[in-house]
């Protein structure tokens, strides 16, 4: 039963993360995400402990949401940075030139899609003609330096 509350949660967040995105806010889409996951796994969590009390049926309900939210996270930041769905989604409005297609997978426009990305989620600044390194940037990339090192791999 704890598993039926876990995957009603789930679903609620995903409707209502489609709901959020339909909002104009500054926020990303892993933002709004959070905004409506978070709230309803504290609420999940609370029921679960109350309901079910310390046991394995509470925790696995409440892992099975946290795990549900992490899959669902990664799937849909993999899938805006997907080439094909970017491609689907030129078709989708309409017939267009193949030399539309290629022109939006030319490497600069790709460097400058990037680019863009960056400085909306606030990781570079752009400073006239040069682009710099946010405090949020360098933050998350002394977090990276940290993992990486952690977990052996090179800087290259």
């Amino acid at each position: 039963m704890a598993i039926v509350f876990a995957l009603a949660a789930f679903v609620l967040a995903v409707l209502l993360h489609g709901i959020a995105m339909r909002i104009p806010m500054q926020l990303d889409s892993v933002r709004r995400f959070l905004m409506v996951g978070i709230p309803l796994g504290a609420g999940l969590t609370a029921f679960a402990l109350t309901r079910f009390g310390i046991t394995l049926s509470g925790f696995a309900a409440i892992l099975l949401y946290a795990l549900l939210c992490e899959l669902y996270l990664f799937f849909f930041t993999l899938v805006i940075s997907s080439v094909s769905v970017t491609m689907l989604i030129m078709l989708r409005q309409g017939p267009i030139e193949a030399t539309a297609l290629v022109s939006t997978y030319d490497p600069n426009e790709m460097v400058q899609l990037r680019v863009g990305r960056l400085i909306k989620t606030g990781f570079v600044e752009r400073n006239g003609d040069r682009l710099a390194i946010t405090q949020k940037g360098a933050k998350l990339h002394r977090t990276f330096t940290v993992l990486r090192r952690f977990f052996g791999h090179s800087n290259t």
